[in-house]
């Protein structure tokens, strides 16, 4: 199923040298550059950093860790019920489980 709306365009309007709105024939395409933007147009490659050897078969490289291993996610608030309170009587699903 697709969510996109069927548009039906009637009138394109767009602004002309002296500021005023004008109604386009045509479909009109901007840019970033045409509010003076300074855009790159160059294609660039990501890629992940890596470290190098120092010398030719030595591997000397610093370990490189994965991010994903060393993921501990942790819960902000606990997960309690709409109606518990703490000792203070406050509402504990709003405490947070980091303050200091």
């Amino acid at each position: 199923m697709n969510d996109t709306p069927n548009l039906e365009v009637h009138h394109q309007a767009a602004f002309s040298d002296d500021g005023e709105l004008e109604v386009q024939e045509s479909s009109v395409e901007t840019s970033l550059e045409d509010f003076g933007a300074d855009v790159d147009h160059r294609d660039r490659e990501s890629r992940r950093d890596q470290p190098e050897a120092s010398d030719f078969g030595v591997d000397d490289r610093p370990d490189v860790q994965d991010s994903s291993e060393d993921d501990e996610q942790a819960a902000l608030f606990p997960d309690t019920n709409d109606d518990q309170r703490t000792l203070t009587g406050e509402n504990a699903a709003t405490r947070c489980l980091f303050d200091d």
